[in-house]
């Protein structure tokens, strides 16, 4: 087996990328931004908005997540709401 190291952090960026998915990052400082990552290099990404794309450094993100769509509630017998 070939010693190859895995970057999680770009395996991630590139899984959100491919897929198209919204992403909400928390920067270090508390601010939280929602787009599409368009595009990743060591020290950056590029996250497009709704009408402009903005570079990001990751030394400055706290927190990166895939956005969940809400889902509709369910009407199913035992379901609190």
């Amino acid at each position: 087996m070939a010693d190859e190291k895995v970057n999680i952090q770009d395996a991630y960026l590139n899984k959100l990328r491919t897929s198209k998915r919204p992403a909400r990052v928390m920067l270090a400082n508390g601010t939280e931004i929602r787009g599409l990552i368009t595009g990743f290099d060591q020290f950056t990404f590029t996250l497009q908005l709704k009408d402009t794309e903005v570079l990001i450094y990751k030394s400055a993100v706290a927190i990166i997540d895939a956005e969940v769509p809400e889902s509709p509630p369910s009407n199913e017998p035992g379901d609190e709401q």
